[in-house]
């Protein structure tokens, strides 16, 4: 995994609280996602995330996108391992590591 910097707690109201996340579920994610930037929270919290498919890759991308265009500073919080991977494959991983935070160790 890279290297992420580590923070302390932060609020935020974008955070997927299920362990496995996949296409079928990336709807509902899509709303929270969308609901969180329209309140200018540039915070995506993966913390709890242990397995997921490239749909939530493909989310994070998007929401890069559109909090980079409402001028925010996105911040994705424990990447789960397994998109490393999915980044790598799909040769994104360096539009989104600058953006990733480690807070759990």
């Amino acid at each position: 995994m890279p290297e992420v910097k580590t923070l302390g707690h932060i609020n935020q109201t974008m955070k997927i609280d299920q362990e496995i996340v996949t296409f079928e579920d990336i709807g509902h994610w899509e709303r929270q996602a969308e609901q969180a930037l329209s309140a200018s929270d540039p915070i995506f919290d993966c913390s709890d995330v242990k397995n997921a498919d490239s749909a939530l890759l493909a989310l994070i991308l998007k929401w890069l996108q559109q909090a980079q265009q409402k001028q925010l500073e996105p911040q994705i919080l424990n990447l789960p391992e397994g998109m490393w991977s999915l980044a790598k494959l799909y040769g994104v991983r360096k539009l989104i590591r600058p953006y990733c935070q480690k807070t759990q160790l």
